[in-house]
């Protein structure tokens, strides 16, 4: 049975994963009259996305600073009410090698890809715990399951959002809302052109919004993540011994 999802809003939406999910929903809605709204810092993007899909909100925020997100989201509820379903994809992302191993570069993905998202949770859960209905649905990363070679920066901020969306999962059972994770693989954005290695099963935007729509409209699972047989990999991963996984590890490096 596919959901109904009257309202959406989408933070993280002016490319990559967050813009291609807004097209799907656009293109195949779940609802008659759905309203879907779409955020980021870039509102030149926004607009030029509500332009290609009519019918669509901007609303630009900067998820780094807690009272933009809560002006966006007082704008959003009063024009259409508290949203059905939230998708939380905003994020940064620069490969660091131990080389160039910066303080600066990690504090830029603390604040906009982890307190960027609790940021958002604060209001969003406050309201529909009230309201005892709702979903969220924060992008964290396959990434986040186990410390990988050049992403010291970015491997954290997503390990950091998987724990805390298994801890606020189990402390809302039975309120009416419904807290969820993606975990997406390798996606061709801007973001990933910057490594300089091969992507296994790489995907899409597309592919991943796919995969992402067909999951937040037909289960209530708590994870979500693709392409499969990555994820089955690293999954895996998470049960090796350490000195089996650095192994491992380390020849990925020389690779």
């Amino acid at each position: 049975m596919t959901k109904s999802f009257k309202t959406i809003w989408i933070v993280g939406a002016s490319a990559g994963i967050g813009a291609a999910l807004a097209r799907k929903f656009h293109d195949e809605p779940t609802s008659d009259g759905q309203k879907i709204i779409i955020s980021a810092r870039n509102s030149d993007k926004l607009r030029d996305l509500a332009t290609e899909m009519p019918g669509i909100t901007p609303v630009s925020i900067d998820v780094t600073d807690p009272n933009a997100v809560k002006t966006a989201l007082n704008t959003i509820e009063q024009q259409f009410g508290l949203p059905d379903l939230v998708v939380l994809a905003a994020g940064i992302y620069s490969p660091m090698k131990v080389s160039g191993f910066s303080a600066e570069t990690i504090r830029s993905h603390i604040d906009t890809n982890y307190m960027g998202i609790v940021n958002c949770l604060e209001p969003l859960l406050a309201r529909m715990r009230v309201r005892k209905s709702g979903e969220i649905a924060v992008v964290a990363s396959v990434a986040g399951y186990r410390g990988l070679p050049n992403a010291a920066a970015y491997g954290p901020t997503k390990a950091a959002l998987i724990n805390l969306c298994e801890t606020l999962h189990t402390e809302l059972t039975g309120t009416g809302v419904l807290l969820r994770v993606i975990n997406p693989g390798f996606v061709k954005t801007r973001l990933t052109d910057k490594n300089d290695f091969e992507m296994p099963y790489l995907l899409t935007p597309e592919q991943a919004a796919n995969f992402m729509y067909r999951d937040l409209c037909k289960s209530n699972d708590f994870e979500i993540a693709f392409p499969p047989p990555f994820v089955r990999q690293l999954k895996l991963t998470r049960i090796l011994p350490y000195g089996l996984f650095f192994k491992l590890m380390r020849k990925l490096v020389k690779a």
